[in-house]
């Protein structure tokens, strides 16, 4: 959601006037808060869609190595069973 501009109407100044300088100082908190949040949850889908490629390579890979550790195995079981 970049890019996108704050509207701020009239009322909500004049609202926002009479919280003082504790309530414009929460308001601006607030504010930024959430477009922390936004971003960061944005970053955090990201890196879960990577998390979930690494993951999906590892389990290939893992598989792969399986089949040849048993292959291994049935190969020196064989060799050592010859007279």
């Amino acid at each position: 959601m970049q890019g996108q501009e704050l509207v701020v109407d009239a009322e909500f100044v004049k609202w926002l006037a009479t919280l003082g300088v504790g309530g414009v100082l929460a308001a601006f908190m607030f504010v930024f808060y959430r477009k922390d949040v936004r971003i960061y949850t944005e970053m955090w889908k990201g890196q879960a869609d990577i998390l979930a490629r690494v993951i999906q390579d590892n389990t290939a890979s893992m598989t792969k190595l399986v089949t040849v550790i048993e292959a291994l195995h049935r190969r020196l079981d064989s060799e050592t069973r010859r007279p």
